[in-house]
């Protein structure tokens, strides 16, 4: 448990390096609307690219563990919408909740995966990151759509944005590279890794400096329900299907660490534009982002795949 601690310190220690530049630095935000850019269409995609085409998964088996994260992420929503019944929240509040328990960060994810894992890890989280951006953003928009109060996206113009995602883009240009066994080599090569090495520093940077400390004592119980939910409950629904279907090695570790991470950034921004509570949202990003260098070092820790 502590080498995964030890693993996993660096990168809340750049979350919190991140953090304490919006603070103190003057007019930093403007520097972390054009990192925020470079990182999303350029660093990550190179990153997942490199890995992926270079990555051996002749003996990875990818189908049990992608099938886990996306039952555990269905149990949660039905959980949710459950607990409507018992719980008197707004429809934005619920938005937020709902995004809160199903949504995850894809460069907290990346870059732990890559700690913990290298590149291994990071060329399966790919597959992950393919599979669950889809599945989590159609998810959330259709719930943004019947119960937040902004304005309303049509199914398909959310999975014509989900195609041009790069970092959805990158993971395919990987796969394909891989399945035809296309080498990226020479300056060619070189280019890539020196753009893989800034994806992840800033990217987690970039996180930090979005947190917002705030804990809304009216949504208190709402914000702590939802962490508890994507912290601990989804990976340990994950763990049990995973033991159920027998999988194990690098991707069940990955999917396990898929369900644990905190909550997308990016959640904040649908809730803002589609009616949500933002204020609550902002808590839960930040506040799972906190914690998790505590839940996912138990979760990973205690678990052996």
């Amino acid at each position: 448990m502590l080498n995964v601690f030890f693993s996993i310190l660096p990168i809340f220690l750049l979350i919190i390096l991140g953090f304490l530049s919006k603070k103190y630095i003057k007019d930093i935000f403007i520097f972390w609307n054009f990192s925020d850019k470079f990182v999303y269409y350029l660093f990550f995609p190179a990153l997942l690219i490199l890995d992926i085409s270079e990555a051996n998964f002749s003996g990875a088996n990818n189908f049990y563990p992608i099938i886990s994260t996306i039952s555990s992420t269905i149990i949660i929503a039905i959980i949710i919408f459950t607990s409507k019944f018992f719980f008197n929240t707004t429809p934005a509040l619920f938005t937020s909740i709902f995004q809160g328990g199903v949504r995850y960060n894809s460069y907290v994810f990346i870059a732990l995966s890559q700690s913990l894992f290298g590149s291994e890890g990071v060329a399966l989280s790919g597959f992950f990151v393919a599979y669950m951006i889809i599945i989590t953003n159609i998810m959330s928009v259709l719930v943004m759509n019947h119960y937040g109060s902004g304005s309303k996206k049509s199914l398909s113009s959310a999975i014509f944005a989900l195609a041009k995602n790069p970092l959805i883009i990158g993971a395919i240009l990987g796969v394909l590279l891989n399945f035809f066994n296309i080498h990226i080599t020479g300056p060619i090569k070189q280019l890539f890794v020196y753009l893989s090495n800034a994806a992840t520093p800033l990217s987690l940077m970039s996180v930090g400096a979005g947190l917002i400390i705030n804990m809304h004592i009216k949504k208190i119980l709402s914000i702590s329900y939802a962490t508890i939910l994507k912290l601990l409950v989804m990976p340990l629904i994950t763990i049990l299907i995973i033991k159920y279907f027998g999988a194990s090695g690098v991707p069940a570790n990955i999917a396990i660490l898929y369900s644990a991470v905190p909550c997308a950034g990016n959640a904040y921004i649908l809730a803002r534009q589609m009616g949500g509570d933002h204020e609550a949202m902002a808590s839960i990003i930040t506040w799972t982002t906190l914690l998790s260098i505590i839940t996912v070092t138990l979760i990973l820790g205690s678990t052996s795949l």
